[in-house]
């Protein structure tokens, strides 16, 4: 699939700002699964963007706007093919062997502990995450398939939470989300990596964009959010919990991390004395032939 991505950011202040710092992670991700065939990103008041790659891998942008202010605009206009058609497509390892597959697969690389032990209020503790709910949580036998026991977490996270559009706040705590039975795509993709990590499976959060086409949640097209688990013979593997799907060919990644702080599309700070509304988002996502 060949997509046209464009996404349009607009911060307006009641008062003057000045001195702002920006980091975008707006750059989709080039990989085995996608390739970006072109990027460009504008801001107004018009400034000089740098760029650097970060812990996690994403391309970050960064740039300063020192005159006073009161609206700050960031577009970003990407073209981008995927061809990751079938998520089941991979030479499979024995459930027997899978184990420590994923074992060596921690020791071959060292910062991948940081999806299993990592811990936050978007992705507490399993036994923190169970005082919020009476569902049952799923539990992993180790001898049944990794991708089969992920598959069946994937249909679990959706009886535990119902999709509700603005039910919680950016980066809020997924308990609250637990608790009260409802959220939105983030929240659904930390329940997701919590409980594979409390199985010791690797597991990542992703932002990004889904063809519209697709989406069932009923809201105006913004970012997405789904997780990664690391998958024994296949490496990482997308799950889409507010879908239910794997992901494939239809999705776009932009970045990723331990949650959705370290894939926050756009952050910063500056001087001033009000922060302002909402950021207004708008994001359309074609399909190219």
């Amino acid at each position: 699939m060949r997509y046209l991505i464009e996404h349009e950011t607009i911060l307006d202040y009641p008062q003057t700002v000045r001195e702002h710092h920006i980091e975008l992670r707006l750059a989709p991700r080039s990989d085995r699964h996608q390739q970006v065939l072109s990027c460009s990103i504008e801001t107004e008041p018009a400034a000089e963007l740098a760029t650097y790659t970060d812990y996690f891998g994403n391309r970050v942008d960064y740039f300063c706007v020192i005159p006073p202010h009161t609206r700050l605009i960031t577009r970003l206009r990407s073209d981008v093919e995927t061809v990751k058609e079938n998520p089941f497509s991979f030479e499979a390892v024995q459930p027997g062997e899978e184990q420590e597959w994923l074992h060596k697969a921690i020791r071959n690389a060292p910062p991948m502990n940081d999806f299993v032990l990592h811990r936050s209020l978007l992705t507490p503790t399993a036994m923190k995450l169970a005082e919020a709910t009476s569902h049952a949580f799923p539990r992993r036998e180790k001898e049944r398939p990794v991708l089969e026991s992920l598959q069946e977490l994937l249909a679990w996270v959706p009886t535990v939470m119902e999709y509700r559009s603005g039910s919680t706040e950016v980066h809020g705590s997924l308990t609250t989300a637990v608790a009260q039975g409802g959220g939105v795509c983030q929240d659904f993709a930390h329940l997701f990596i919590t409980v594979a990590r409390s199985w010791e499976i690797p597991a990542r959060y992703v932002m990004g964009y889904l063809d519209p086409g697709i989406s069932q949640a009923g809201d105006t097209l913004t970012t997405h959010a789904w997780a990664e688990a690391l998958v024994p013979g296949a490496g990482w593997i997308g799950f889409d919990a507010t879908h239910n799907l794997l992901t494939n060919d239809h999705y776009v990644a932009v970045a990723v991390g331990r949650d959705s702080y370290d894939a926050a599309p756009q952050r910063g700070s500056f001087k001033g004395e009000a922060s302002g509304a909402q950021p207004a988002v708008s994001v359309t996502m074609q399909e190219q032939q």
